[in-house]
């Protein structure tokens, strides 16, 4: 009697050791459901691209030789228009600004010393002249040697104040040109000195460019010497920010000036951004260099920037093609083709033939079959006797994993799920 009960518990362990082990280790699969969505089907054209100003400069060296950065301001800086970006070495445009002001006053006074050498030579000039003229009237009814002297010495008179004053013109002429050259030699002198010091044209965000040194490329900083109008530094204005794409010929159609577009950005997921299409490029081109696939250019306008945006932030463009109201609309991951039917399943994992419709990214219409509000399956409810392959399982993995269960249990394979 006592062996008979020792046994009974003996086999009441074991029961509930291998039931509650297997419990515990058993798989259990809940199937993934959603709402099945009533209201606007946004068509779209989704692309990358990425955050750029609309406007922005570039501070290159100026055309001096002998160029030595002594400060730059700190990159990352929202500076202002006007404001000091880089100052150079301006040792040797001082020295030369100095020695230039100085010829310049030198050859000042040789042309007031000219000047003044005309005057007096032709008031001197005029009254030999004069002297001349009378003495040959005076003496040209005397003997006729004594007149045919007379006016020999007046016509030298002539031929002498003519040839003296040309050549005092020449010489102030000189001294003219000596002096405009020395006042071009300070003007370019002062040019160059003011463009030891380089200002903002804009007002915007201060980033540093990359420059050859050394036999690398590394970013310009203080002690720098760059070619004369090498570039240094970019200013983008941040005030009016674009984000950059490129939709490929095949679409390009589609797209046009002034059409809405929503803007998500990498660093920020929770945002979401308004833009408008202001740019499309006229020609296509490669999308990269040896590919075959051709695009186009696309500038959209962010309407409504916070501050927030910095140039070369990654982006999602969702270009609308169109907007329509009252759409049943379930995820692609929902629909199935069985028996060449296009199904859903609701929750309770009965099948609902349905007639489908446009599709976008992300959805497809459902125009006849559902009302809207109902809870579909994600997934195949029929197979969670083989065995699912994920709580949230892409379409194209479940399809697999159907067909591999199927293939291994001898059953027929029928094609699933219904293609993005």
């Amino acid at each position: 009697m006592k062996k008979s009960y020792y046994l009974v518990i003996v086999l009441a362990i074991v029961f509930l050791l291998y039931y509650g082990v297997n419990a515990i280790f058993s798989p259990s699969f809940e199937i993934p459901v959603t709402q099945v969505s009533s209201g606007e089907f946004i068509i779209s054209l989704d692309e990358n691209g990425s955050i750029d100003a609309k406007r922005s400069m570039t501070i290159s060296s100026p055309r001096v030789r002998g160029l030595q950065i002594t400060w730059l301001a700190p990159e990352g800086i929202i500076i202002e228009e006007g404001a000091p970006v880089i100052k150079f070495d301006a040792s040797q445009q001082m020295t030369d600004l100095s020695d230039n002001q100085s010829n310049l006053k030198i050859n000042r006074n040789s042309l007031s010393r000219a000047k003044k050498e005309y005057t007096i030579q032709e008031k001197q000039l005029k009254l030999d002249l004069e002297k001349a003229k009378r003495n040959y009237d005076e003496k040209k009814y005397d003997a006729p040697r004594i007149g045919e002297e007379a006016k020999m010495e007046y016509e030298l008179a002539e031929l002498n104040f003519a040839a003296r004053l040309e050549q005092l013109k020449a010489d102030v002429d000189k001294a003219e040109v000596e002096v405009d050259r020395s006042e071009e030699k300070v003007k370019k002198a002062q040019r160059e000195l003011e463009q030891m010091t380089i200002k903002a044209p804009i007002p915007g965000l201060v980033v540093y460019l990359e420059i050859w040194k050394g036999g690398t490329m590394s970013k310009v900083q203080e002690g720098d010497s760059p070619w004369p109008g090498q570039g240094l530094i970019n200013i983008p204005d941040l005030s009016e920010m674009i984000v950059k794409t490129t939709v490929s010929e095949v679409d390009a159609s589609k797209v046009d000036t002034t059409q809405e577009v929503i803007i998500t950005l990498d660093a920020f997921p929770d945002k979401i951004y308004n833009g408008i299409i202001t740019k499309k490029s006229t020609l296509a081109r490669r999308k990269e260099s040896g590919s075959k696939i051709n695009v186009f250019d696309i500038d959209v306008a962010i309407s409504d920037n916070d501050g927030e945006l910095k140039p070369g932030m990654s982006a999602s463009a969702k270009i609308i093609i169109d907007r329509r109201n009252d759409v049943i609309s379930v995820p692609f991951e929902a629909v199935f083709e069985r028996d060449g039917e296009t199904v859903v399943y609701l929750k309770n994992k009965k099948k609902q033939v349905i007639t489908v419709g446009t599709k976008n990214s992300m959805s497809i219409e459902v125009l006849d079959g559902l009302s809207g509000g109902e809870e579909i399956c994600l997934l195949d409810p029929t197979l969670d006797e083989q065995g699912l392959p994920g709580d949230k399982a892409s379409e194209p993995e479940i399809n697999k994993d159907k067909n591999k269960s199927k293939r291994s249990s001898g059953q027929k394979s029928r094609r699933g799920g219904k293609g993005r």
